[in-house]
């Protein structure tokens, strides 16, 4: 065990700069500091303060209980996350508490019955106490004890050490040692512990400390045993490498391919907590290099997959419907390499068309539309494919729909905007034919197209050009490794070209007054529609409401009553 001693209320900081391998420039990590000390906020030493005089007290009387016998004193350790942002310079809110000699529960019951007797402040809101009970066969392994401490969401749970049996990934949770909690963690790095009653950092895997100096992510155990033990672990190995930009050490990354461990996956992990690891990839700052490991150690096809349906789908549709999934697989897997490779370029060329630049620097600098432009883009190869989800179902739903809904758990946001985005870029009809004579398209085509995204237009197009960028670059080899070697000068000429017909695009659209036409009302509501046609208002009323729409962004200056005059005559045409 290597113990890193380290006080907090003195001697000045001392820095060690990161090393990291050799990244092409979308993977080029930035160079962090990494302190010797950790220093708390006044919130945290508040809570510090209080845990110190209640674990003295609670140490000192059970001393005097019986002072025949050696008790193990209670200690506390801040675990996890949150000493390895410290030691990164990072604030951190994620405090959870690791106890040796309680549950989190009774230890936490203790402490607020100590405060009242005492009247020891805890901050607004300390007595609510709430347990989550533990549920091995979702993987939840620990019952944990929450509660707010100087307005701070504080979690404890004990000490524990973890045994799996050959035929379950359900483990058998016992009381642990501070080491044995240490060894069961994901990372190296994670298993850092900030030891409250000694002020000192622990590092019981005696590679931790080193390891974050390095900028290297590594498994404690061996990193098979690790990863089969829950193979979640895979996606936060991967979401911290994009986090930080760090490596993961080769081993570990090779372990990270193993057959085995994706059938437990895909298997025994609930498709909400791979939705939640995945979600948090797509909204950081480095999305390339997290697509590009999931893609290298080839998890791509079970984490973007049916879910639950898997199976009904396989039953209830023809073989060419199936053949179809199983060709746009690999065209996935290519969509990620040609994407996260190319990347860069597609950054560096759209900034010499300002209007898309625009959309493009607001689209990658929020974190929800940066998702659904990756989601959008990686899954479009699926966005022309509807799939019977049921065989007594007649309707067909889209593939990627259904893999965003059922097989991530995503939200009405992602799973709807999303496969619009991906049908748009999979059949880009509108596009492709107004690219072809933009001269005779009516301002009513524009509009309606933009509409049909709604508040979701600027990333729709967005990933619209990126994947025409990609289409429009001559052939070039594409590398597997996650940090592939310069791709040396590539023709760009016909992509840069491409990109310039989106530019077109957007002036004609500034040209044209349509920048707000999402929020356009129609001129006339179903109510004066239906009086004045004299019929009840039933289905035949959406197609009108449509051609409402269409004369009104031909006809910007047209009058309620020449638009209604319009739809009389249209429905004298069809009748």
């Amino acid at each position: 065990m290597r113990r890193f001693l380290s006080k907090t209320n003195h001697a000045r900081p001392r820095f060690f700069w990161l090393q990291f391998s050799p990244f092409p420039p979308q993977f080029m990590p930035s160079m962090r500091k990494v302190l010797d000390k950790i220093t708390l906020n006044h919130t945290e030493q508040q809570i510090k303060a209080v845990l110190v005089d209640f674990c003295a007290q609670y140490n000192a009387a059970l001393q005097n209980k019986d002072t025949r016998e050696n008790h193990e004193k209670l200690e506390l350790r801040i675990t996890g996350g949150w000493v390895r942002d410290k030691l990164l310079g990072d604030e951190s809110n994620d405090l959870d508490i690791a106890i040796n000699t309680l549950s989190g529960e009774d230890f936490a019951t203790q402490l607020m019955r100590w405060a009242h007797l005492t009247g020891r402040n805890l901050g607004a809101n300390a007595s609510s106490l709430h347990t989550i009970k533990k549920n091995p066969e979702k993987l939840k392994h620990l019952e944990t004890c929450t509660t707010k401490l100087f307005g701070l969401d504080v979690d404890f749970v004990n000490l524990r050490s973890e045994l799996y049996t050959a035929d379950s990934r359900v483990p058998v949770i016992e009381y642990g040692t501070a080491e044995e909690d240490a060894m069961r963690r994901d990372a190296t790095l994670n298993a850092l512990f900030y030891n409250i009653n000694e002020d000192i950092i622990e590092d019981f895997t005696g590679r931790g400390l080193a390891d974050l100096e390095a900028g290297v992510l590594r498994t404690p155990l061996p990193p098979l045993q690790t990863f089969l033990d829950d193979p979640l672990r895979v996606l936060r190995l991967v979401r911290f490498a994009c986090r930080f930009n760090f490596t993961i050490e080769p081993d570990t990354l090779d372990a990270m391919k193993d057959a085995q461990m994706k059938e437990t996956l895909i298997h025994k992990i609930s498709r909400e907590r791979v939705g939640v690891e995945l979600h948090k990839i797509l909204v950081g700052a480095n999305v390339p290099y997290g697509l590009r490991l999931i893609n290298h150690v080839n998890l791509t096809d079970c984490i973007f997959d049916a879910g639950a349906h898997t199976q009904p789908i396989q039953h209830a549709n023809e073989k060419l419907v199936l053949d179809e999934i199983e060709f746009a697989k690999e065209l996935v897997n290519k969509m990620v390499d040609e994407s996260t490779q190319h990347y860069t370029n597609f950054l560096d060329s759209v900034q010499n068309t300002p209007l898309l630049a625009g959309l493009a620097n607001e689209v990658f600098a929020s974190p929800i539309l940066r998702k659904l432009l990756w989601l959008s883009l990686v899954l479009h190869p699926y966005g022309a494919i509807n799939v019977k989800i049921h065989a007594k179902k007649l309707s067909d739903v889209n593939y990627v729909e259904v893999i965003l809904k059922e097989g991530l758990r995503f939200g009405k946001t992602e799973y709807e905007n999303g496969t619009r985005i991906a049908q748009a870029i999979a059949e880009n009809d509108f596009l492709s034919s107004y690219f072809k004579a933009p001269q005779s398209a009516k301002r009513s085509d524009i509009g309606l197209f933009m509409r049909h995204f709604g508040d979701y237009f600027n990333v729709s197009l967005v990933a619209i050009a990126f994947n025409d960028f990609l289409a429009h670059i001559a052939p070039t080899e594409l590398h597997t490794e996650v940090q592939p070697a310069s791709m040396g000068d590539i023709d760009l000429t016909e992509a840069n070209e491409a990109l310039g017909q989106y530019e077109a695009l957007l002036h004609a659209i500034k040209e044209l007054g349509l920048e707000n036409v999402k929020d356009t009302k129609p001129i006339i509501d179903g109510k004066l529609i239906s009086k004045a046609l004299q019929r009840k208002p039933g289905p035949w009323m959406r197609d009108i409401a449509s051609e409402v729409m269409r004369w009104q962004l031909d006809n910007p200056q047209g009058s309620a009553d020449e638009c209604l005059e319009f739809i009389r005559e249209k429905c004298s045409e069809s009748s």
